[in-house]
């Protein structure tokens, strides 16, 4: 795969850096436009560097050293094109279709997805005649964004403006590399739960579980990136920046993401239920931290409402129900028989005793089962191009 990507005038540059290595360490094939602005942030040598070609600037593309013209060349290269920081005057410039330098001919001269991650002071990005620009842009279906974030700027004021981090536009990429910017889930509400719960015995100790909410994570992005409206209800979440699109409900055991599943399925049309909610709670809880010589030797449990069984009983015919089977050893025994008796319409079974799969890990693999009997194997890969393979199959 091959991504372009077009750097502009703005600190935010330096971000960039790490977006340009990742993507190589992944085997991605990445070039790079460094605008005047640009150059004023990140030199020519050390973007060539980092991606292993030269970078390209306006120097370049008035020069007639190319067998074809340089924005064409590029242009017809890329799968995809990331224009980070975009500025104020390059958004200007798209949105009336204008080119004037290196970067926006090849904008014009290039078919792929554009990813956008705009970069500038509050007050610049406030600006009616800027929103109006951005406005214009977005109802072209070339263009993705991400970002701009709110929080503390270059200029020390505090509001929207920040380009969105490396932790979110990597993920976007990916994305619109696996379905070429398709917005196949638009406008459908998707309801997604992750993690695992946390069933506390005193206010410092649980029964819990080893789920990150990685996988819950990527499902979440995949289906935004693909035009979804996406709920995450989620007990845990790794450390990363998540799109702001992404709404995400806080819960800490399975009491309260029973209660906020029940209360967000009515109006979802896929509901993905990849948290490792616990089968037991402690019976008895504790509001004092009790003294280790107290501790109980045996643990009385209660069982918890099984929630997917819970939807797989109140799901409309609209509605489709995905479920998630952690399992060691014979994987797809067991998961057909959650998938039968809770009533879903798919159910993913994934191994969680093999090396690089399962929880806590970055890249998984399962047995996706339907109800009408197909089966779908995803062999070892990334979580987010799991999560893009369940949605290509649902």
């Amino acid at each position: 795969m091959r991504v372009l990507i077009g750097i502009g005038g703005g600190i935010a540059a330096y971000k960039v850096c790490e977006i340009i290595s990742s993507l190589f360490k992944t085997g991605i094939e990445v070039k790079v436009i460094l605008t005047a602005g640009g150059e004023q942030f990140i030199t020519p040598l050390t973007v060539a560097t980092l991606s292993r070609h030269p970078a390209y600037t306006d120097r370049d593309f008035w020069q007639p050293v190319h067998y074809r013209p340089l924005h064409i060349e590029l242009g017809e290269w890329a799968d995809l094109f990331l224009i980070a920081p975009l500025t104020a005057n390059t958004l200007g410039k798209l949105a009336h279709g204008l080119a004037d330098n290196l970067l926006t001919n090849t904008v014009l001269a290039s078919t792929c997805p554009i990813l956008l991650a705009p970069a500038m002071n509050t007050e610049m990005w406030e600006q009616v005649s800027v929103r109006r620009n951005w406005e214009l842009l977005c109802q072209d279906s070339r263009y993705h964004a991400a970002g701009p974030a709110a929080g503390l700027l270059a200029c020390d004021r505090v509001g929207r403006g920040r380009m969105a981090e490396p932790t979110e536009i990597l993920p976007y990429i990916n994305s619109l590399l696996h379905t070429g910017g398709k917005l196949d889930l638009l406008g459908k509400k998707v309801l997604i739960s992750t993690g695992g719960t946390r069933e506390f015995f005193d206010p410092v100790r649980f029964i819990g579980n080893p789920a990150t909410g990685k996988m819950g994570l990527a499902l979440a992005q995949a289906a935004v990136h693909r035009g979804a409206i996406v709920t995450l209800v989620h007990s845990t979440l790794p450390d990363v920046s998540i799109d702001e699109r992404i709404k995400t409900v806080s819960v800490i055991n399975s009491a309260q993401m029973h209660r906020e599943m029940l209360a967000y399925f009515p109006d979802s049309d896929l509901v993905i239920m990849s948290a490792a909610v616990a089968d037991v709670k402690p019976a008895d809880y504790s509001v004092q931290k009790l003294p280790k010589k107290l501790l109980p030797t045996e643990l009385k449990l209660d069982l918890v409402p099984d929630i997917i069984a819970e939807l797989g009983r109140i799901k409309q015919p609209h509605q489709k129900l995905v479920g998630f089977a952690a399992q060691t050893g014979d994987i797809v025994t067991p998961a057909l028989e959650k998938l039968e008796r809770k009533q879903l319409d798919a159910i993913v079974a994934n191994p969680v005793d093999l090396a690089d799969s399962g929880f806590g890990s970055d890249r998984n693999q399962a047995v996706l089962l339907t109800q009408n009997g197909e089966r779908f194997d995803i062999l070892p890969c990334a979580k987010l191009e799991m999560a893009h393979q369940i949605l290509d199959y649902i």
